[in-house]
């Protein structure tokens, strides 16, 4: 497996509710997390969503009306797309967001790879034949890691406690950035040799989406189906000599099965980069940088096909990607009234 995958076996993403391009007038369903309140708006999948005294409201937990849905809660909208880019409702559902047996299992799971990785001070995967991958040293401490978590802890939403968050940098020349489930962050030392702080931020906002989504228990809910290839991977790493490294591949086997197909449908990734680009946004980076770094991630390494892809799951063309931020961008980020929440510490 070439290492510019590893992001596919570790991000676990997967994102959810239908994408938000649709033309004005327009039904548009949104299945997402209620991640900050914008004056009138609530905003969810990176979208500006009002409501009106016509609004079908459906109570969930301790939401009793739209007025008291807690953040992080699950909202699935239905509504209409309006001219200026913001998205009537006509039903809200409100879902708490609880922690399932699937969820736990994900989790606990993400929690022993990360032991094994920090143990053994590499990422490593197993190879052609089984044998051992490393993927670079994994560092905890450092210039690096201080800047790396200085962006990190800008971009997180309120909701999340950043003290959840950890993370790493890989000696990687490779542009690649990943997200567990349980909060763990890794940062290849090639992304942030090239990428200035507000480029580190998109990147790291998209990572973060996965995580904040719960994409891994979603994703682990598909991979069931897949299990016979995951099973094919873990024999692999029975094969690895050192005993921390053969752990640390099999958690990673285990949890991504779905690698050896197509990881991820376009429309999940997609809807990460609107939400990471609502991160950056809040968080008083450029988040005007966005169209032009997949152009040039897509210099760097092509639109051939998946493999070659930003994150290398089954997303968009860079070119696609760039043209659908750009548009994200025109809908909902130029409005007096929508100004970012913080600026940060540089």
């Amino acid at each position: 497996m070439d290492s510019r995958r590893l992001g596919a076996v570790l991000a676990l993403s997967l994102a959810i509710g239908a994408s938000p391009a649709t033309l004005a007038g327009s039904e548009v369903k949104l299945d997402g997390y209620l991640e900050y309140r914008k004056g009138e708006f609530l905003i969810v999948d990176a979208q500006r969503v009002r409501t009106t005294s016509g609004t079908r409201f459906n109570p969930g937990g301790r939401a009793k009306s739209v007025a008291t849905i807690p953040m992080g809660y699950r909202l699935r909208i239905r509504g209409s797309r309006q001219k200026d880019g913001t998205i009537r409702a006509v039903e809200i559902t409100a879902e708490r967001n609880g922690s399932g047996t699937i969820e736990k299992q994900v989790v606990a799971s993400t929690d022993q790879a990360e032991k094994t990785w920090v143990q053994a001070k590499q990422i490593v995967q197993p190879g052609p034949e089984g044998k051992q991958v490393s993927l670079g040293a994994l560092h905890d401490r450092g210039p690096q890691v201080v800047r790396a978590r200085r962006i990190v802890d800008h971009i997180v939403p309120g909701y999340v406690d950043p003290r959840k968050v950890r993370v790493y940098v890989v000696d990687n020349p490779e542009w690649n950035a990943m997200a567990m489930a349980n909060y763990s962050v890794y940062v290849f030392s090639g992304l942030m040799a090239d990428m200035d702080d507000d480029e580190l931020a998109i990147v790291l906002g998209h990572e973060l989406a996965h995580a904040t989504h719960e994409h891994s228990r979603r994703q682990a809910t598909k991979s069931i189906i897949s299990g016979v290839a995951g099973q094919v991977a873990i024999l692999g790493a029975e094969q690895i000599d050192s005993p921390a490294a053969r752990n640390a591949a099999k958690q990673a086997a285990s949890l991504g099965v779905v690698t050896f197909g197509n990881v991820y449908s376009r429309e999940y990734e997609d809807q990460a980069d609107r939400v990471g680009l609502r991160y950056v946004y809040e968080a008083g980076y450029d988040y005007k940088k966005a169209p032009v770094l997949w152009r040039r991630f897509a210099q760097k390494y092509g639109d051939q096909d998946a493999a070659t892809n930003f994150f290398f799951g089954d997303h968009s063309s860079s070119a696609k990607r760039a043209s659908a931020l750009e548009r994200e961008i025109a809908r909902n980020y130029r409005h007096p009234a929508d100004l970012p929440s913080r600026i940060p510490t540089r």
